[in-house]
C-alpha cells in the first residue's frame, strides 16, 4: 500500500525488482501482486551496496527514489 514516508533501505549491489502498485506484502520489493494491475515493477541496480530513500507514496518524479512529493500531498 503507498504511504506518506519513503522507504529508507539498505540494498545491496545487483539489480532490484521495486513495486509500483502499492499492493505488494512485501513492500518496496515486488512480490508479483501487480498482475492485472495495469502497473509494472520497476528494475533499479546499484553498483555497491549503499542506503537509499525509495518512494513509498508512488508520486515521485524521480522512481524509485523518493524526491519528497510525499510531503506535498
Amino acid at each position: 500500500m503507498a504511504q506518506n514516508q519513503p522507504n529508507v533501505v539498505t540494498l545491496e549491489a545487483g539489480t532490484h525488482w521495486l513495486c509500483q502498485c502499492g499492493l505488494s506484502k512485501n513492500s518496496p520489493y515486488c512480490d508479483g501482486s501487480h498482475q492485472g494491475s495495469g502497473k509494472e515493477p520497476v528494475a533499479y541496480t546499484v553498483e555497491s551496496r549503499r542506503e537509499v530513500a525509495l518512494c513509498g507514496c508512488l508520486r515521485s518524479g524521480n522512481l524509485p527514489l523518493c524526491d519528497g512529493t510525499h510531503a506535498k500531498l
